[in-house]
């Protein structure tokens, strides 16, 4: 969605944001922002009861009403996003279909919403994959990037071929 705060709504300061809420979780939105910009390094001191005016959604990244044997969320950073509210809609749907979710990040610290990808990796069929490129000593998961080397690894067998693959994150990653 484009998000203005604060402003009227037709006002040219408007940002580009994706949902990280299911739609089965209610009409309320949420957003994860990574504070980093201009515009998001702000986002913290904004008060509540501040309006804000939404233009959305924009864009096709959802699972609905595709019908692939399983999906497969490939997030890198901030990426992780729109791929949470993936997650949290196939929880809250009962989507019976196998699910992984490869989550790439620089260090453990940036890592968004753990004890969900827990609770998610805990459900039947779905596996949480993390990966880091500098971990900290005592590191479980895998280390270093996702690459073409890794997904291969994770999706090449034939029961993974079909799956419908959903990617966010950095250009490089894509």
């Amino acid at each position: 969605v484009w998000l203005n705060l604060g402003n009227s709504p037709f006002s040219m300061l408007e940002h580009p944001f994706s949902i990280s809420s299911a739609p089965a979780s209610g009409p309320a939105l949420s957003f994860l922002i990574k504070e980093l910009g201009d515009f998001t390094s702000t986002v913290g001191s904004i008060m509540p009861g501040t309006p804000a005016h939404i233009d959305g959604p924009h864009g096709t990244l959802t699972i609905k009403g595709r019908t692939e044997p399983g999906v497969a969320l490939i997030a890198g950073g901030i990426g992780i996003a729109p791929l949470l509210g993936i997650m949290r809609q196939m929880h809250l749907t009962g989507d019976p279909r196998p699910a992984v979710l490869v989550y790439g990040n620089r260090t453990e610290a940036q890592i968004a919403a753990r004890d969900e990808l827990a609770a998610f990796a805990a459900l039947p069929g779905k596996e949480v994959v993390q990966v880091l490129a500098e971990p900290s000593p005592g590191w479980q998961g895998r280390t270093g990037v996702v690459d073409e080397a890794l997904l291969r690894e994770l999706f090449a067998g034939p029961a993974r071929r079909q799956w419908l693959f959903v990617l966010c994150g950095p250009p490089k990653m894509l």
